[in-house]
């Protein structure tokens, strides 16, 4: 876990930052950059230990932020722009905004995500760093593109620059109470409300979940690994699962059966090859079933547990 750091922390209202803020807040030095537009906030990041700073990266708003932070950590994105431009400002310009004003720290960690790849035909293939791009995010067609774009500029400040930078594409993330939870706090909440979820009716949909926790850890291999130029490295769980496997867990779990509903295969696999991310001593303690039980605990604690 990253200790004694000063630290700049962007998208921590959301799901997978608002964990991060949890971890390192008691232990660093976490400036929080946000809108702060949801009720109640900016006093919670506050109770975490994080200094909330009011302001927006995708306009260069950084005012009172130290420009010498030991580590940026850039979660936030626009994960449904609806139009390229939108995207674009946010996940190409902003990211090269802030990378630029914060060019002295000692290692910048962009989250990027799996969705940039280009499909596979093997749902069981094991996608490396060096795989072809496409941005296959059916779920929000201008993300994956975006993103991808985000990356290069990333790439090439950090050569233009001299910035240590990590490239980490995230998986399927989920754990805390934050936010939507995630695909797997999606599911949960479908399965609660005896929802029907699409499977696949041709092949499974594979993908590779990985803790909050464990991605909290990961932020110090990351820091100790960003290097000119960029690395860029898989952020998912080291133990592939399909959706049905982890619907049926989480229903045993709760005591709901899931409702399944058949569909044509459209969402395209995503199971993320781990060599590079234990290279640079990057562990995962939390298997997906046990993770999948504590994210239950915290999110619903009035259920009670069935053994599974």
């Amino acid at each position: 876990m990253l200790k004694g750091k000063t630290i700049l922390l962007t998208g921590f209202t959301g799901q997978v930052a608002g964990a991060f803020a949890d971890q390192l807040g008691p232990h660093n030095e976490v400036w929080g950059l946000a809108r702060f537009t949801q009720p109640g906030s900016k006093e919670k990041a506050i109770a975490a230990g994080v200094k909330p700073v009011v302001g927006d990266y995708t306009r260069g708003e950084f005012d009172s932020i130290p420009t010498d932070v030991d580590c940026v950590i850039h979660v936030a994105a626009s994960v449904r722009p609806g139009t390229a431009e939108p995207g674009m400002v946010a996940n190409a310009e902003g990211t090269g905004r802030l990378m630029y004003h914060f060019r002295k720290t000692k290692a910048f960690i962009h989250a990027s995500a799996t969705g940039i790849y280009a499909e596979h035909p093997d749902p069981m293939h094991h996608y490396v760093e060096t795989d072809d791009l496409g941005g296959q995010t059916l779920f929000s067609p201008n993300y994956g593109a975006t993103k991808t774009a985000g990356e290069g500029v990333v790439r090439t400040l950090s050569l233009l620059h001299d910035i240590p930078a990590v490239i980490a594409r995230v998986n399927v993330s989920y754990g805390g109470p934050y936010d939507d939870g995630g695909l797997p706090g999606k599911l949960l909440e479908m399965i609660l409300a005896k929802e029907p979820i699409d499977i696949p009716a041709d092949r499974p949909w594979m993908c590779s979940p990985i803790h909050d926790e464990d991605m909290s850890r990961h932020l110090e291999q990351f820091y100790e690994a960003a290097s000119v130029p960029a690395l860029v490295v898989n952020w998912g769980g080291d133990h592939p699962a399909s959706m049905r496997e982890m619907c049926e867990h989480l229903g045993k779990l709760v005591g709901v059966e899931p409702v399944f509903n058949s569909v044509p295969t459209k969402l395209p696999s995503c199971i993320t090859d781990c060599t590079v991310g234990r290279r640079i001593g990057m562990q995962w303690t939390i298997p997906w079933k046990e993770g999948f039980r504590r994210m239950i605990q915290l999110r619903h604690p009035e259920i009670a547990l069935q053994p599974a």
